[in-house]
């Protein structure tokens, strides 16, 4: 007997399979003959995350070869490499640096797990490397200028007045930033303190090894409790709201605005909007503790008298600064101190983002909730 011809229902799910191949091959075809200015933009973005969300200094190429020592040590891939902890601080802060970098900078891990030239990864380590100063330069610049703007607007109003381009009168040369800046372990007030600081005197040495005072909500600094009020100062809050998501954003310090909060012409339903914050073009939904460490330093810098941007300033150690903040978010000792970090980051992305991203900065455990209970007990 011969064979029954196909039915005209499988020729047709069989001819829609092929044209689902066909049009996914041509989406693969079209993106690997994606055109070279195309990628380079992409890593012209990419490059602007690094001293923001992965480190302040340290350059990619270093990066990727602190992984590549790990994983010549034995492993067989980079999941491996992480147990082969160093007893080299560096060493290790760099490779914490680097497992950010492979999250922010997915062009970095698809070459790193191709087989690309190391004349090409260099090329392209370059251009990252480059984009990163630019975009520290940026926001260098950028807050020199909104932050003597904010304190201008402070009452009483700083005398003398703050130039927003010469910042040779910032530093403890002016009292008001003088007072910011001042390591909480001193007392500003006290005149013969100020003079000391200013005089550069062995016994009040200003180092990384203090928190400066606009860490602290209201410049309070509790000796009995001295995590109450950190990282959550005024300042440092509309900084990172000036850097993330908009200048205009970091006149309002209250993390909740409601549409009727915005002019008329700001509000829509979200299906108008054209423009994309720093927060939306660099994928972050949440705050990320390496925004709050670098944005430290950026405010650190724009409060200071130093007229071009360094790492040291004095005594003042600007990466050791920034390392302190970033250890202090992610090496937590204990998980009761990881608990109030993860308060402290709630408290951050309500400060930032308010009702935005709420979803990705504290998402629900619907495993609890009366849906996934009823289903559990039928």
């Amino acid at each position: 007997m011969s064979p029954s011809p196909p039915s005209s229902s499988s020729h047709v799910e069989t001819l829609l399979s092929l044209k689902r191949r066909i049009a996914a091959l041509e989406e693969l075809n079209a993106e690997l003959r994606t055109p070279a200015e195309r990628k380079s933009n992409s890593q012209v973005l990419e490059g602007r995350v690094i001293c923001r969300l992965v480190c302040l200094t340290e350059w990619v190429e270093d990066l990727v070869s602190e992984f590549d020592r790990r994983t010549t040590l034995g492993t067989t891939d980079g999941s491996d490499a992480e147990v082969f902890e160093s007893s080299n601080t560096i060493e290790n802060r760099r490779y914490r640096s680097y497992k950010k970098l492979v999250i922010w900078c997915p062009s970095v891990r698809m070459l790193i797990q191709s087989s690309a030239e190391s004349s090409e990864l260099a090329g392209i380590c370059n251009k990252l490397n480059r984009s990163a100063d630019a975009a520290r330069g940026d926001d260098t610049t950028s807050l020199k200028f909104a932050v003597a703007s904010w304190l201008m607007q402070t009452s009483p109003t700083p005398n003398p007045i703050i130039s927003n381009r010469d910042k040779s009168c910032r530093g403890f040369r002016h009292d008001t930033m003088g007072k910011l800046l001042c390591p909480v372990d001193y007392n500003w007030d006290d005149a013969v303190v100020r003079e000391a600081i200013r005089n550069y005197h062995p016994d009040y040495r200003v180092t990384s090894y203090s928190w400066p005072s606009y860490l602290y909500r209201d410049g309070h600094y509790d000796t009995k409790n001295p995590m109450k009020g950190l990282f959550k100062g005024e300042l440092l809050v509309k900084a990172v709201k000036h850097i993330f998501t908009s200048p205009t954003s970091a006149e309002n310090t209250s993390g909740f605005l409601s549409s009727c909060d915005f002019p008329k012409c700001w509000r829509t339903t979200g299906e108008r909007r054209t423009r994309c914050d720093v927060a939306g073009l660099l994928r972050m939904k949440s705050i990320q503790p390496r925004a709050i460490a670098y944005t430290a330093v950026q405010l650190r810098f724009a409060l200071s008298s130093a007229g071009s941007w360094r790492i040291m300033d004095d005594d003042f150690d600007q990466e050791e600064f920034y390392h302190n903040i970033v250890d202090y978010f992610e090496l937590c000792p204990s998980t009761e101190a990881a608990k109030e970090v993860e308060n402290l980051l709630l408290w951050w992305n309500q400060q930032v983002f308010g009702r935005r991203n709420v979803s990705e900065y504290r998402p629900q455990k619907t495993e609890r909730l009366s849906v996934a209970m009823t289903s559990t007990a039928r």
